[in-house]
């Protein structure tokens, strides 16, 4: 809160306080923090004598947003909007970055990596500029965590290293704890998929994660990092778990639980107990497991909005089981199933929210530029045209245009290790003569939505015509589970959202580059795969 404001120069003072203050409460109380510089704003909007500076108001819309983020609420987008609007009528390079950094973030914990990406790039292309140091480093710590999200962790793996080296340098110990936390969880991530794949993954993986969570919780401690604390608490644990050493793994995690519940964060909390519960069942302590699992069930069920409700209750389920009481398990299993529907829900309403606030956003950015750029507008219109050269109208990804320059740019040289797939909606024609052809561009939309959500940095969708689209992998390795994670992806999507009943699945060919290979090779290759899998029952992958 303001104290009485009697001058312009008091207004600036306290308001520059104030968003310094919340700098070291944004972790450790960020509901509290919110309420805080709401009141403020409010009260400083109120002293009509006085005009408060809008870049210091932008900053505390800014922090608004990441608090939003902390307590996985996306209204978090529309405060970053507002903050962005005074970034951009100010000119203010260091409020523009702090804000697309913030909607990386965001983006990033709802799930698309896509947009996050676009926004980290932004944000590290200003900071270059303006040269601050510290907050580069936090821009490079959300993207590593964005590279391990998508699995490119040698990428991640290096960007964290060089985080960790400026944090090193500028002695930010806030920073130093939370690239330690994600590097050690990268690690952990990439062995278990290693092992998952058969490569025989080197444990020092594992030694080194531990080494790093145990760091990171010092750094956390002497800043008083509540949130970081914990969720180093779950990392730590997760790496021991999977070295095998389980008491050790459970007693840190009773131990984090004991020094910081409490405080506010009832996600991270939750998240400990559900692996307590966990590590118990696989420890074979099955009385205690269902003990666990069911507080931890209670929890979420207060909590309201756990996002992992379904996995708790599936646990749950066979924790039951083991135990033989098979009437609970049977209740659970159902609970669980009632569930994923419910969550399934949720996460439309919420991805809708999102994409609404998105489009927001966009049109925000849009309005900017178009107002500051007002000179330019022929070439704004030229460049428009450009883009509309090579963009599919309907679905906003790239048309056979734009597939086929690229494809002449990566065809060249001795290049290996490219991939290519031609993917297809399995009854297109029913979704057109039993809904309408409105509903069937709806679902074009969708799909284009869904396959670029799931694409990694560097690969490519094209719309190629109709209901058919074309994929190219800048690697081949893993471009056959890439194809399985987009098919899956759509198939669990709630089709209902778009018309009551409809349910879509696509089929996929894919093949890799070979000697002499052009675009046209590819295409027959992979279009051969494809139907096959349309021969061999659709909604499925072949490879050529």
């Amino acid at each position: 809160m303001l104290t009485q404001i009697t001058s312009q120069a008091q207004l600036d003072i306290e308001l520059s306080a104030l968003s310094r203050q919340t700098d070291a409460t944004i972790e450790s109380e960020p509901a509290q923090t919110i309420a805080l510089i709401l009141k403020a704003i409010a009260q400083a909007e109120a002293t009509i004598e006085f005009r408060a500076d809008p870049v210091v108001i932008g900053e505390l819309h800014c922090k608004i947003g990441n608090c939003r983020i902390i307590l996985h609420d996306p209204s978090g987008i529309r405060d970053f909007e507002i903050a962005l609007e005074y970034a951009e009528k100010n000119n203010s390079l260091e409020l523009k970055a702090d804000v697309l950094h913030g909607l990386a973030r965001t983006f990033l914990a709802f799930g698309d990596t896509n947009s996050a990406l676009q926004y980290a790039e932004k944000a590290i292309a200003i900071e270059r500029q303006v040269d601050r140091p510290k907050k580069f480093a936090q821009i490079l710590i959300t993207l590593g965590f964005l590279f391990t999200s998508t699995q490119q962790f040698e990428r991640s793996l290096t960007i964290y290293k060089e985080a960790y080296v400026l944090c090193e340098k500028n002695q930010d110990q806030d920073s130093l704890a939370r690239v330690k936390n994600n590097w050690a969880d990268s690690l952990i991530i990439y062995y278990e998929v290693q092992n998952e794949d058969g490569a025989s993954p080197d444990v020092q993986m594992l030694d080194d994660a531990i080494l790093y969570t145990r760091q990171s919780l010092v750094h956390a401690q002497t800043n008083k990092m509540v949130r970081t604390q914990l969720l180093a608490t779950e990392t730590l644990a997760h790496a021991l778990e999977e070295r095998s050493l389980y008491d050790l793994a459970l007693q840190e995690l009773g131990h984090g639980l004991d020094q910081f519940s409490g405080y506010g964060f009832a996600k991270e909390e939750l998240d400990i107990k559900v692996r307590i519960g966990a590590l118990q069942l696989r420890m074979h302590q099955l009385q205690a497991a269902v003990a666990s699992m069911i507080e931890a069930r209670d929890f979420a069920m207060r909590l309201g909005n756990y996002p992992h409700l379904a996995d708790l209750l599936k646990i749950l389920s066979h924790a039951y089981e083991m135990v033989q009481n098979f009437e609970a398990a049977l209740k659970v299993y159902k609970e669980f199933h009632t569930i994923t529907l419910k969550a399934r829900d949720q996460r439309a309403q919420v991805s809708a929210q999102i994409f609404a606030a998105k489009m927001d956003l966009e049109r925000a950015q849009q309005e900017a530029i178009v107002h500051k750029n007002r000179v330019n507008q022929l070439e704004d219109f030229n460049r428009t045209l450009r883009v509309q050269v090579n963009e599919d109208t309907l679905t906003g990804l790239p048309n056979r245009r734009a597939l086929e320059e690229k494809m002449a740019t990566r065809l060249t040289g001795t290049i290996t290790n490219v991939a290519f797939a031609m993917a297809d909606i399995d009854f297109f024609k029913k979704v057109n003569d039993g809904y309408s052809h409105l509903i069937g561009d709806e679902v074009l939309r969708q799909v284009g939505r869904l396959i670029s959500s799931c694409l990694r940095s560097g690969d490519m969708a094209a719309r190629i015509g109709g209901e058919e689209f074309a994929l190219l992998f800048d690697r081949t390795a893993k471009s056959v589970e890439a194809c399985e994670r987009i098919r899956n992806v759509i198939a669990a999507y709630d089709w209902s959202t778009v018309a009551a009943g409809l349910h879509i699945t696509m089929s996929f060919g894919v093949t890799h580059i070979r000697d002499g290979d052009d675009l046209k090779a590819m295409m027959i290759r992979a279009d051969a795969a494809l139907y096959r899998a349309k021969d061999n029952g659709r909604n499925r992958v072949e490879k050529a």
